[in-house]
């Protein structure tokens, strides 16, 4: 038989990582793991396909970069807890080389070089992989939409400096860790870290009140401080001030320690689950912090997963409950179609226009109270002739579109508001202004009026719309036409002829005709007349201004101030026009969903690994398989289940605040979003249950316990 002399230390642990591949494996598999999911995150946030289409500081955008923020920290925790774990199981090892007269030095250089290898090499082969695999996911996804133009992938090297930095903030840390770990001087510590327990104290009956507390006020002081201080000190919130969503972490850490550690009835009946509630409490830090992370991180995914179902309830019932199959704003300067042109283009897809109906708008400038932030977060007021444009109809013109009449007073104004849209009708208006003349007009508020399609129209008595509009050019006068159609043959024909009406506007417009929404050329008239800059005109052109080029965007679809509103179209389109947002966020729940099973499998490794012992002395004892299948069982079971449960309660509560916070009341397509999500919610615990399951066999074959005689009534 060869025999090898082993003369260096190098060799030593060559020799003993051969032997320990298990300690080895779960350190690499986190490193590589974590590095691939963040990789992959930040390949597809800092996308320039991702970044063109969310709006900078845009909600939709600050959303994404919380939960980015939450992933990137929980994957930053397991991979320092794996290389803890790594740590406990050496301890041994280096103990034994500390008692035969191993210097630290020459320990650490050792320990550094192994746990640089163990974590370098599967995270830079992680970084690697991150980009395949978010375009591998992106491509399944886009083999679901009809049309994959504006949906393609394209990487920045931006991502590059993320990844680099979570790489060298993880190694660094880990090393850290490693100097604390070999700092001991007590030989003693160093052998029996492997053993060592991590007790909490007893816990209070009050931590779950308390707990409670802190989660409610850390919800409502974080999102409504902004309200508070504009309400009460008349300043921009300061940015310290998002700390106060802080109280919500301890508030969780105290729930789950409650109910880790006493839970249900342990008063009671102290010596049920004894065994189970005992080593969670002697293995608690550890646990629960892992725990706090799990729940932070089943939050995260599930409010990237409201995302889709909320914004896609709120459109799909929104256009089913359009009055008209058809609604456009026609600009007067621009050849658009009229009714005899679009008659015709529906004969060639086989339909026939029914209840056509059209009207005359004005646009003009009104006057309202702005607000501003000066130089020390104070907001300021003013009043201001024209501060936004503001499209009138004539109380005949709206009789012509609904069938409704409606008589209004001279010097009255009546709104049109969405029954569904967060925002109510602008009563503060007291002053039009025909933006040519010069012309104006006193006016006052009189009632709302509920349409859906003429949402954001103004109607005005006849002659005051005459009186207020004469003058007006072109440029400033527009069409308003509706209509349904009849497809005998179905509605593919009714789609193509949608798409082709589309086309034929988008084609005509040009100039102020592809402005975006929130540009206004009553205020830019105002602007200039008082020597002022208009504030849009400071903006990226392109953000304000869109071209040909741009009709296939997101932005332009959901933006552009013209946008023609075809029920069809926006039933069929909804997905592909907001491919890239579905699917940013869906990225993102898998992200998160992914780290939530990592953490928890390895937190479930580590207390197989720290009771082993103690189930082998059960077993001396007399304790049978059923008896140690259900410890292990409870142990795993809240592992698994509390933080999912908790996070998923948290974060339902939070959206139902969100969403009544914005106008008083949660409406029916909100209220249909949640049921989805709720929905979406079982699939995500049924997944998580299912490896629930295949995690207690690893854990139990680990420790022995043949989990197969055990009765099924007991499982």
């Amino acid at each position: 038989m060869k025999t090898t002399s082993i003369r260096t230390m190098k060799q030593v642990f060559s020799k003993l990582r051969r032997h320990a591949k298990t300690d080895y494996r779960l350190l690499i598999l986190c490193n590589l793991i974590a590095n691939l999911l963040v990789s992959a995150f930040s390949f597809l946030i800092w996308s320039s396909t991702v970044q063109e289409t969310f709006p900078p500081g845009g909600d939709s955008m600050k959303q994404v970069m919380m939960v980015f923020c939450i992933a990137i920290f929980g994957c930053l925790v397991f991979t320092v807890y794996a290389a803890m774990l790594f740590f406990r199981c050496k301890s041994r090892e280096i103990g034994v080389f500390m008692a035969l007269g191993a210097g630290k030095r020459s320990l650490a250089g050792q320990l550094f070089r192994e746990l640089f290898a163990s974590m370098a090499f599967p995270a830079l082969t992680g970084i690697i992989l991150g980009p395949l695999f978010t375009l591998g996911i992106w491509q399944i996804f886009r083999l679901f939409l009809p049309d994959k133009e504006g949906t393609v992938l394209s990487f920045t090297p931006y991502s590059l400096i993320i990844c680099a930095a979570f790489l060298a903030a993880s190694l660094l840390l880990c090393f850290l860790f490693a100097v604390r770990f070999l700092s001991r001087t007590n030989i003693l510590d160093v052998v029996n870290e492997q053993r060592k327990s991590e007790p909490i104290r007893d816990v209070r009956s009050w931590y779950l009140p308390a707990g409670i507390f802190l989660i409610v006020f850390g919800a409502v002081a974080g999102y409504g401080h902004p309200y508070f201080f504009e309400t009460f000190f008349g300043i921009f919130a300061p940015a310290w001030t998002n700390l106060l969503y802080l109280p919500i972490f301890p508030g969780i850490y105290l729930i789950i320690l409650f109910l880790v550690i006493r839970g249900k009835g342990s008063r009671k009946h102290p010596y049920r689950k004894i065994i189970s509630r005992s080593m969670l409490k002697f293995q608690g830090r550890q646990t629960v912090n892992n725990m706090l992370i799990m729940t932070l991180l089943v939050a995260g995914a599930c409010f990237a997963m409201f995302y889709v179902p909320i914004t896609a309830s709120g459109n799909l019932l929104a256009t089913n409950a359009w009055e008209k199959d058809f609604s456009m704003r026609l600009r007067a300067d621009q050849d658009m179609p009229d009714f005899e042109e679009i008659g015709q283009l529906a004969g060639e897809y086989r339909l026939t226009v029914k209840d056509p109906a059209e009207t005359p708008l004005s646009v003009l400038g009104k006057d309202g109270t702005g607000q501003d932030i000066d130089e020390n977060g104070k907001y300021i007021y003013y009043y201001q002739e024209v501060i936004a444009d503001c499209t009138v109809i004539s109380a005949s013109g709206y009789e012509t579109l609904t069938g409704e009449h409606i008589d209004i007073p001279r010097g009255t104004y009546d709104e049109c508001v969405d029954r569904d849209s967060p925002y109510g009708p602008d009563t503060e208006t007291t002053l039009l202004t025909n933006m040519v003349t010069g012309e104006t007009l006193d006016v006052r508020f009189g009632t709302v009026h509920y349409s859906h399609t003429l949402s954001g129209l103004t109607v005005l008595n006849d002659e005051d719309f005459a009186r207020i509009s004469e003058g007006l050019d072109s440029s400033w006068q527009e069409t308003y036409v509706q209509f349904n159609v009849d497809a005998p043959y179905g509605d593919e024909d009714e789609y193509r002829f949608s798409q082709a009406l589309w086309n034929r506007i988008v084609s005509a417009s040009s100039g102020a005709g592809m402005d975006s929404s929130f540009y206004s050329w009553a205020v830019k008239i105002y602007c200039d007349e008082q020597g002022e800059t208009y504030w849009a005109d400071n903006e990226p052109v392109s953000s304000v201004h869109f071209t040909q080029e741009d009709s296939d965007t997101f932005q332009f679809w959901s933006l552009w101030k013209y946008k023609p509103y075809f029920r069809i179209m926006e039933q069929n389109n909804l997905f592909m026009n907001m491919a890239i947002l579905f699917l940013t966020f869906l990225f993102m729940a898998i992200v998160c969903y992914t780290a939530v099973l990592i953490i928890s499998y390895t937190r479930s490794l580590t207390l197989a690994l720290s009771n082993r012992q103690v189930y082998e002395d059960l077993t001396r004892l007399g304790a049978g398989i059923e008896f140690r299948f259900r410890s292990v069982r409870e142990q795993l079971s809240k592992i698994f289940f509390l933080p999912t449960i908790l996070g998923m309660t948290a974060i339902t509560l939070f959206f139902l605040m969100i969403l009544f916070a914005n106008d008083g009341r949660i409406s029916l397509s909100e209220g249909t979003g949640v049921v989805v999500c709720v929905l979406i919610m079982m699939v995500f615990g049924a997944g998580i249950f299912l490896f629930y399951r295949r995690t207690l066999k690893v854990v139990c074959r680990m420790l022995g316990i043949n989990a197969k005689s055990v009765p099924e009534k007991k499982q």
